[in-house]
């Protein structure tokens, strides 16, 4: 009994071994796609969520029977549902739940009215933006012959087992399936991009119609906390009601004669709001029942700040411990020593000690000056934050400029990290000078922040009718470039009314990423939408961005990026943000490279497969080729019509904006292009004759060129014929051409770049009030080395000795010479390229092949490639991997045929004739494993 036993349990764990695992496709999957279960009544598809959907798109042609989403553990993620019906009426919208730990809360996207599109990447009309809370079951209605779409956020808990989990979705009477798909990673509680948005809590109070300041007041303070830090933002106001400062003096009370800080406050204080909202432990003196956000709170906070936008200003306040300041207190004077600076430095002195105390300095920061533009202000900046650093030199301290010469070189800036965080506006980012003063001068940092100043080419998250993919590329471009954070001024500005009147400095979106939750903007009866915000599709956004920097962060083995040292995540983040300006405008793309990323942070594949968004114009497809360019009027001179210049064809390009079709474009304000012609003078070269410029001369512009990836020889020129300009300035798949040089006449410079996204970006310009007039391209392809990639056939790979196999050179890119190692010996058996071979002795082998040319060499190494068996009847009954000896591994082999599955092991051959078959019916089957298994046990 005791042997039958045993023999099931080596059965059952053999079984057990067989189970298939589910395995998940590292190809390209399609998101945007006609759901089949769409009928006559409705069409229903999907789209990913930063592909805005248009009351006037078409239904895609593609086709899916489910809607696919992926998460990790500890995420938000959404997707969008999007119905057309012919006809006009109301219908029902429900999901059922997908599980425990997963709560999906439903949003329908609705429009503002664009009078004037920012700029031309915008359209006017109706504009999808606002995300409109709706219950599970909400009657919603819907015009006939217009999409609406449906925006879901799926939040999975971090102790969700990863898998897969079904939900459907009913519209209509339509059932639509949805699979969510859990990967096993969890991104980190913690928020590893800091942040500072400006938001009033006191705008959300008035709204939402919340009395007074009892409970529900207290449940909307903690509610605003946690809606910023589910999207891992920070608001500028952490520890509103309380706080340390008000207008730089001190909130909590403060003695000047001791130089100590007393907080009785309680709730109201510094305190209590930090030990809950830094720390995520307080319960605010009874006023919660929990720790704030599971025990995780803000990254940073802002500590104190400015007063208004002129750093030369003393902002300070007019008297401060009993002493009034004058100008002899301020930087002009130059006396750090006055009575009321060595009181208001002593100030800050005391503020480091507190905060030290408590152990909140490492998160603290005073945001001192706003944009210094002159040279009154630099000398400000320098001054005060010298003799703020000499009193307090751990207490960080932010500016809101780029790292900039006139002030770091400042003989008032003494000291390295004089200025912990500089903040400049994304369109005036310099990575050098902001790497350098990381790297080299004890870890300055650098974050960015957005404006409505913020135009294409860069990428602007904020601005509200441009492509929902620019909110995505936030986190990709913080990664690549090293940057430690992001600031915007405005998150809920909602004077005027967002839904009617979108536009601010002719930007649409400024001022506000959130909505008021009236469309009429008047305050809303207290619990009438839930407690729910009404977030734009860009704030939504901006999280799933902040995540992906989180995905970025695990493959890195959970490690920050840091300046001029590569990681296992750049080569990921390449492929979304290639420069400063140049991106990877594909949603489809993205969110596959995002799901291979989750899918090897979770170990389900063990490498991440090399995806390349799929080209965008039939030139890119082939190998690479010669371009050549002139940029001028198309319709003007030049006006030969084929321009053949030197042999070469010169394709004619002015000022349009990128257009997908042609392949090629401008991204920038292109209606301050101009064209020019300049006939006059000695110059002969009409390509030289010609040019386009930005006459406004204001921000670099970027123009890209489809192509194939390659190395190519690059000759750019600039300039004009009887003109000098002074500052000119070219960047070519981030290599400098031109850097800020005179061009007395023109400039030519020649230069190899590589281009690896199917794209050459050449970026124009971008000093201020220069021009750079740029006449023409030449593009030119240089070949790549063909070096051979070796592969062979064999006619034959087993059967009895002596064996004689024929073997066939497959290999490509044309080799020259061929060395066969037909046993892997290290010894060269042959060298011609399509030899045969007899094996004399039995046995299992390996066979190489090394293939070259001029270019280079390649190998080939077919392991255990020809099987050899020796004569008929050699070997015992069971030994099915004829290895001489009867084991597990040849129970496990049967067990497998068993199964269906294929196996290396096994000798194809006569088994019968080998001997090695139990029952003389030549195959392999359950005799032969009950056999072996009772030979194991003793039988």
């Amino acid at each position: 009994m005791k042997k039958k036993y045993l023999t099931s349990i080596w059965i059952y764990i053999f079984i057990l071994i067989l189970m298939p695992l589910t395995a998940y496709s590292q190809d390209l999957e399609t998101y945007t796609f006609k759901l089949t279960q769409s009928n006559s009544s409705y069409q229903f598809w999907t789209t990913p969520p930063s592909e805005r959907v248009f009351k006037d798109d078409t239904v895609p042609s593609d086709t899916g029977s489910e809607i696919k989403v992926y998460a990790a553990k500890n995420e938000f993620e959404p997707f969008q549902l999007v119905v057309k019906p012919a006809s006009s009426g109301s219908v029902t919208v429900n999901i059922s739940e997908f599980g425990i730990g997963i709560i999906t809360e439903i949003y329908q996207v609705k429009y503002v009215n664009i009078e004037q599109a920012t700029d031309s990447l915008g359209r006017t009309g109706a504009y999808p933006d606002p995300l409109w809370p709706i219950s599970n079951g909400a009657s919603i209605s819907l015009a006939a012959g217009q999409n609406t779409s449906f925006w879901f956020n799926i939040s999975v808990s971090k102790t969700t087992p990863s898998g897969d989990y079904p939900a459907n979705i009913q519209i209509g009477g339509i059932t639509i399936p949805v699979k969510l798909h859990v990967f096993n990673f969890a991104i980190p509680d913690e928020i590893h991009v800091k942040s500072q948005m400006n938001f009033s809590n006191q705008a959300v109070l008035e709204k939402y119609g919340v009395p007074g300041t009892s409970s529900e007041y207290w449940m909307y303070v903690d509610m605003m906390k946690q809606f910023f830090i589910d999207h891992r933002l920070t608001p500028k106001s952490v520890l509103w009601s309380g706080g340390l400062t008000s207008g730089g003096a001190p909130y909590i009370d403060y003695d000047c004669t001791a130089a100590q800080f007393t907080d009785n406050d309680g709730i109201w204080g510094f305190e209590e709001p930090a030990e809950r909202y830094l720390d995520g432990t307080g319960l605010m003196g009874g006023k919660f029942t929990a720790p704030f956000n599971e025990g995780t709170g803000f990254p940073s906070f802002m500590a104190m700040t400015f007063q208004n936008n002129y750093p030369s200003e003393d902002q300070r306040p007019s008297t401060f411990c009993g002493l009034t300041r004058s100008s002899a207190d301020w930087y002009t004077a130059d006396n750090p020593s006055s009575a009321y600076n060595k009181k208001w430095f002593e100030y800050i002195k005391s503020i480091q000690t507190y905060l030290q105390g408590l152990g909140y300095l490492e998160k603290a920061y005073y945001y001192f000056a706003n944009e210094p533009q002159d040279q009154a202000d630099y000398d400000a900046v320098a001054w005060y934050s010298r003799y703020l650093k000499q009193a307090a030199p751990d207490f960080k301290l932010m500016v809101s400029e780029n790292p900039k010469p006139e002030i770091f070189g400042h003989v008032n800036y003494v000291n390295d990290k004089q200025i912990d965080i500089w903040l400049p506006v994304l369109n005036q980012y310099d990575p050098a000078v902001s790497h350098d003063r990381e790297k080299n001068h004890n870890g300055e940092e650098t974050w960015i922040y957005f404006l409505h100043g913020t135009r294409p080419p860069y990428f602007n998250p904020i601005t509200l009718d441009h492509p929902g993919i620019e909110s995505k590329f936030t986190a990709w471009f913080l990664w690549k470039y090293r940057i430690r954070g992001i600031a915007y001024y405005s998150i809920n500005n909602w004077s005027p009314n967002p839904w009617t009147d979108p536009m601010n400095d002719n930007h649409n979106g400024d001022l506000f990423m959130l909505y008021p939750p009236s469309e009429t903007n008047t305050a809303i009866a207290y619990g009438s939408n839930n407690h729910r915000m009404v977030p734009s599709i860009r704030f939504e956004l901006m999280r799933d961005s902040l995540e992906d920097y989180e995905y970025l962060y695990v493959l890195n083995g959970n490690k920050r990026p840091e300046v001029d040292q590569a990681n296992t995540a750049d080569t990921q983040a390449d492929k979304i943000i290639s420069g400063l300006t140049s991106y990877t405008r594909d949603s489809n793309f993205m969110y596959n490279l995002r799901r291979v990323i989750g899918l090897k942070n979770g170990s389900e594949i063990t490498a991440i497969p090399d995806i390349q968004p799929p080209p965008k114009h039939p030139r890119t497809e082939g190998e690479p080729g010669n371009y050549y360019i002139n940029f001028q009027d198309p319709a003007g001179s030049p006006s030969a019509n084929p321009l053949v210049v030197n042999g070469k064809t010169y394709m004619k390009i002015g000022i349009n904006y990128y257009d997908s079709d042609l392949g090629y474009g401008w991204y920038g304000e292109t209606e301050h292009f101009v064209t020019g012609y300049d006939p006059w003078g000695t110059e002969t070269n009409e390509l030289k004759r010609s040019y386009v410029c930005d006459n406004y001369a204001n921000t670099q512009n970027t123009f890209e060129f489809d192509l194939p990836n390659g190395t190519y020889k690059i000759e750019v020129c600039v300039g004009t014929p009887r003109n000098i300009t002074s500052h000119n300035k070219i960047v070519i798949e981030g290599i400098g051409f031109i850097d800020d040089e005179e061009a007395n006449t023109y400039i030519i410079r020649i230069k190899e770049v590589t281009v690896n996204d199917n794209k050459l970006t050449v970026d124009v310009g971008g000093i201020p009030q220069e021009y750079t007039k740029i006449n023409y391209l030449n593009i030119e392809a240089i070949a790549a080395p063909k070096i051979p990639i070796a592969d062979f056939t064999a006619d034959k790979t087993s059967g009895n000795a002596p064996l004689t196999v024929q073997f066939t050179d497959k290999s490509t890119n044309t080799p020259t010479a061929w060395q066969w190692d037909f046993d892997n010996s290290g010894s060269i058996d042959s060298e011609i390229q399509n030899p045969s071979y007899t094996y004399e002795t039995a046995g299992t082998y390996t066979v190489k092949l090394n293939a070259s040319n001029a270019d280079g060499s390649d190998f080939e190494i077919k392991t255990d490639l020809i099987t050899v068996l020796p004569e008929p009847g050699a070997f015992e009954t069971g030994d099915l991997n004829v290895d001489t000896k009867v084991d597990l591994t040849d129970a496990l082999i049967a067990l497998k045929v068993i199964a269906g599955f294929n196996t290396d092991d096994l000798v194809p051959a006569n088994y019968a004739e080998l001997g090695v078959d139990a029952d003389g019916n030549n195959k392999i089957g359950l005799s032969e494993a009950v056999y072996i298994l009772k030979k194991l046990a003793g039988n």
